[in-house]
């Protein structure tokens, strides 16, 4: 919608046409005869077109920068994104290598139970087989220790 305007710049009225809102175009005119009396107020032997020349080039070296800011900004933000891009590619990688890291510790646990448990038929009973090997080697430690007779001594003796 277009928006019709009365401003006075530099003493003179005028009637713009804007899309803007009527406030903020006449904020702009404030900002504009603001910039124009400190030029002219600095040098009064101005005319209204030199202030308004000078204005002019004020406001455009402005404008520049800010486009030069903003195509910097614009830089940087390229970069992050594509900084994010490889980081989030990465991190993929890591929970795929992860997920499969996962299944194979699963795999390996079931893997080591079943070859520590044993079943023994004679009862039918499920032990550990760390159970099992500190019950034999318990047994063979407390078993008498049975001593070689001379003959075995003697065979063995002979062998040599």
């Amino acid at each position: 919608m277009k928006n019709v305007v009365k401003v006075q710049l530099a003493g003179r009225n005028y009637n713009l046409t804007s899309t803007e809102t009527p406030d903020y175009t006449i904020r702009l005119a404030r900002e504009l005869n603001r910039r124009m009396d400190m030029i002219t107020s600095a040098s009064e032997n101005l005319s209204s077109l030199d202030a308004a020349l000078l204005c002019a080039m004020d406001c455009l070296d402005e404008l520049t920068k800010a486009n030069r800011n903003v195509e910097n900004i614009r830089s940087q933000i390229k970069d992050y994104v594509d900084d994010a891009g490889q980081a989030r590619l990465a991190a993929d990688e890591a929970n795929k290598e992860l997920r499969i890291l996962r299944a194979k510790v699963e795999e390996l646990q079931t893997e080591l139970k079943k070859r520590t448990t044993v079943i023994r038929y004679d009862n039918d009973k499920v032990e550990n087989a760390r159970d099992m090997l500190s019950k034999e080697i318990n047994a063979a430690i407390n078993s008498p220790l049975s001593r070689p007779t001379v003959q075995q001594m003697n065979g063995d003796s002979n062998r040599k």
